[in-house]
């Protein structure tokens, strides 16, 4: 009997793995290297579609305290073609926020994630004059 809840487990856990080995990876990364606060704009690709169009239905940016700065989803009913291009606190047509965006802080580190078909993301952090790179 203990010998088949583990063989279940183990074909739960490698299923798991396998499924989420498959998952496209989104691309999302900074419009451009001039990009600033209040409302720095990100791109989104999804490498594995035609004309690299991404799907996904969230977004959201949270400080390295775990403090949510925004969160956005689409509306019901889910359907693309979702922007490829986003600036941080405008929310895109058919989409919903679910938490109104904060501004962003100069001297703070925060991480941006998109998720849908598949998932992706990076940190990044305002340096005093406003500008926003990739935090290593």
């Amino acid at each position: 009997m203990h010998h088949h809840w583990l063989r279940r487990l183990v074909v739960a856990v490698l299923l798991a793995t396998l499924v989420g080995a498959c998952e496209p990876p989104l691309i999302v990364e900074f419009a451009s290297a001039a990009e600033r606060i209040p409302a720095p704009a990100f791109v989104i690709r999804e490498p594995s579609q035609p004309g690299d169009v991404p799907r996904y239905d969230s977004i959201s940016v949270m400080d390295v305290d775990g403090t949510s700065m925004w969160a956005i989803r689409t509306l019901p009913p889910r359907t693309g073609p979702f922007p490829a291009h986003v600036n941080y606190g405008v929310l895109p047509y058919g989409f919903e926020e679910l938490q109104p965006p904060k501004p962003l802080a100069r001297g703070r580190t925060y991480h941006i994630a998109v998720a849908g078909e598949g998932r992706g993301g990076f940190r990044f952090r305002v340096s005093n004059d406003g500008a926003v790179s990739e935090a290593k």
